[in-house]
């Protein structure tokens, strides 16, 4: 029904301009033979196919032929002359749009034509005949007609917008007017210049050869002008390296420099071309963000493989579209390539028909060559900004990620007043598995266990390695959901079992501390503490093999160890991380962290008891006490394993201290019996900051491997290879 509608108001307009050449031309038959006509439709031909640059858009002298041919010869000469050159110049041009609606165009330009020459009557122009110089007076009546004509040629095309339902908006409509406005303007000069020649033959003949220059001036200009403003956006875009910004910058670009109300940029991932951005009008059928399949016939995955421009004129009436959108008519789909691979696509949707010229199609072409080399150049950087995060024996996120995101996320789900849950995640009796099987198997458990985390979690959250066996889990999710993620994640590594090159491992279990917000704490660093409190004392101390959430009373856990009397390996760490690193990287001061066990203690658990062997970790702990100075930290990291951190010492301080220690704990007699006593030898090791380790994560990371290369077990398997 619409397009009847349309079709009758053409019919109607073209009805009414033969009407009134009809009428005029009857009387005026004689005008038609002379001489001058011929030159004349040439002339309208050559400014029709001239387009002059106006702000954001283009016109043509086309008006200012119409005005000097209505004030010689009369509207009936000018309306079909003009008619011709607006049906026949789209062809020259080879954007012809269809017959009819050239003709519509042609005929409400000869309609507006007719009703400038009645006003010019209207005013008494019939008495002043305008050639020659004449007096400037008698021109200004040119200004009345062209107000008219424009006024006139504005009302018949809205009309057909109109009905066609459109959209043009009130700012569109002022934008398009102000743009006429200045055209007709232009045009008055050009129109009086050919009126003080009288129209004669040889001046319109002679008029022609500068107009060619002039045209081609112009279509080069334009060309310049266009491909200068793609190049500024491309240099803009040199040092950017976020996929976003760029596809955001160059449809915006796209949208400025063509006709496009829609421009899209879509990248190609996993065999499915995906969409990045979408600037203007967006459709969901049209743009899903899904993205096309490769193998799918749209248009837009016919790019991909063709690595050419498709264009499509006309959608309503081009096969290939199997779907039609009335707001979109035309459509344009442009690779994006870099070393001949296509890494994307650019696409352009036009409101009308033939919307992208020949030119704009080059423009859009120059422009996606460099934009290919740009999405490459974000991708690679993309990859080695991710390969700088993931940690590479698990391929998870490392340590310096996860802080980022923990400060990253935590302030979102304050300001979204959500919850949101940490994890800490250890693997139980992780040296057994290095001991045992050796480092490689127990590389590729770690390997595992990343995978089986991470495919739980999914898209609820981040999953990093913490350090050594430790892995570490921001859930975006309450304590009930998180809880029943460790909880799957624990039972499944309990049953899981993992082959690597002829061996198998199974029965594979870790310990769970989980923290949540709002519930626990109302800060990041607090919060974290608290799940790796709940996984030592609430999961690892309780039996292993278990999920712990935190409770208050794992507090008293915290700091000080209860068997020994010394600090807590995480009070060491909050001590190291927040405090010592901070006042050796502000006073340029180093500092050393002494490792310390006891050899053979399993012996010793094994000839004289349990009890004896806590006796032995006491007076240990004594003779360490005993041997600090009151800036020094001690404390136990578990088992037999003590650690000493010493601030402000050089790395020949650092081992005179281990030595005195150890001469310490060898030279004590441990009295087990009445008459029994156990001599007791340890081993010790320094690692000295900022010389070994430049940052307080890798020092941490670095405390399970240095009590690793003091165990029995690792120096015998060093000794036998």
């Amino acid at each position: 029904m619409r397009l009847t509608a349309v079709k009758l108001y053409q019919y109607a307009v073209l009805a009414l301009a033969a009407y009134l050449f009809l009428t005029a031309a009857f009387d005026h038959y004689d005008s038609f033979l002379r001489p001058q006509l011929i030159l004349l439709l040439l002339l309208y031909l050559l400014v029709e196919s001239i387009q002059i640059p106006l702000g954001s858009g283009y016109g043509s002298l086309t008006y200012g032929v119409t005005l000097a041919t209505m004030m010689l010869f009369g509207p009936h000469v000018a309306a079909p002359l003009l008619t011709i050159a607006v049906v026949v110049a789209p062809l020259i041009k080879r954007r012809f749009r269809g017959t009819l609606l050239h003709l519509f165009n042609g005929a409400q330009h000869a309609v507006s034509a007719f009703a400038a020459y009645g006003v010019f009557l209207w005013l008494g122009g019939g008495a002043t005949r305008l050639t020659g110089l004449g007096e400037t007076l008698d021109y200004l009546i040119l200004l009345p007609m062209t107000l008219t004509y424009m006024l006139m040629n504005h009302l018949l095309v809205q009309i057909f917008f109109i009905l066609r339902r459109d959209e043009v908006t009130p700012r569109d409509f002022l934008r398009i007017f102000v743009s006429d406005s200045m055209n007709f303007l232009i045009c008055l000069p050009f129109a009086v210049f050919i009126l003080a020649f009288d129209g004669d033959a040889p001046s319109l003949l002679l008029m022609m050869i500068p107009l060619v220059l002039f045209g081609q001036v112009m279509k080069l200009y334009r060309k310049i002008k266009l491909t200068h403003k793609a190049h500024e956006v491309v240099h803009r875009l040199q040092s950017e390296f976020d996929l976003q910004n760029i596809s955001r910058t160059i449809t915006e670009s796209v949208r400025k420099l063509t006709p496009s109300v829609s421009a899209a940029l879509w990248v190609i991932e996993d065999e499915r071309v995906k969409p990045v951005w979408i600037d203007g009008k967006q459709h969901p059928e049209l743009m899903p963000q899904e993205g096309y399949c490769l193998s799918a016939g749209s248009i837009t995955s016919l790019a991909v493989k063709s690595k050419q421009v498709e264009s499509v004129p006309n959608t309503l009436k081009d096969k290939r579209i199997t779907e039609k959108y009335e707001e979109f008519k035309s459509f344009l789909a442009v690779p994006l390539k870099a070393r001949d691979k296509v890494v994307g696509v650019l696409t352009c949707y036009g409101a009308r028909t033939y919307a992208f010229t020949e030119e704009q199609i080059e423009l859009i072409t120059v422009l996606a060559a460099q934009v290919g080399v740009l999405i490459e150049n974000a991708s690679l950087y993309r990859e080695l900004q991710e390969a700088s995060l993931r940690d590479p024996g698990t391929g998870l996120y490392n340590y310096r990620y996860f802080y980022q995101e923990l400060s990253r996320r935590f302030e979102l789900a304050k300001a979204e007043v959500r919850p949101m849950s940490i994890a800490i995640l250890d693997i139980d009796h992780f040296k057994k598995y290095n001991d045992t099987y050796g480092h490689v198997v127990g590389d590729e458990v770690l390997r595992q266990v990343a995978q089986v985390i991470q495919k739980n979690v999914g898209k609820q959250g981040v999953v990093a390695r913490y350090g050594g066996e430790e892995f570490a889990l921001l859930l975006d999710v309450p304590l009930v959901e998180a809880e029943g993620i460790v909880e799957g994640i624990r039972s499944e590594l309990h049953f899981h079992k993992f082959q690597y090159q002829g061996y198998t491992v199974q029965g594979v279990t870790v310990s769970v501390g989980v923290a949540s917000y709002p519930d626990h704490d109302q800060n990041e660093k607090e919060l974290l503490e608290k799940a790796d409190q709940a996984m030592y004392w609430g999961a690892k101390q309780r039996g292993r093999d278990k999920v712990a959430i935190y409770t208050p009373d794992l507090d008293t856990h915290l700091f000080v160890d209860k068997l020994t009397g010394l600090y807590t390996y995480h009070y060491l760490r909050i001590k190291l991380v927040e405090e010592l690193m901070t006042q050796s990287r502000e006073s340029g001061e180093s500092f050393a962290m002494i490792f310390l066990n006891i050899a053979e203690f399993t012996k010793i658990n094994r000839t004289f008891g349990f009890e004896v062997g806590n006796m032995v970790l006491r007076e240990v702990a004594v003779l360490i006490k005993e041997n600090v100075r009151h800036d020094e930290i001690a404390a136990r990291y578990g088992g037999d394993e003590f650690m000493l951190l010493v601030p402000r010492v050089s790395r020949d301080e650092a081992l005179r201290i281990q030595e005195r220690l150890q001469k310490a704990i060898s030279c004590h007699k441990f009295k087990v019996g009445d008459n029994v006593l156990v001599r007791v030898v340890s081993r010790a090791d320094v690692i000295v900051f900022p010389d070994d380790v430049s940052e307080g994560q890798q020092l941490v990371s670095r405390i399970a491997e240095m009590f690793l290369r003091l165990s029995s077990s690792w120096l015998e398997q060093q000794q036998k290879a």
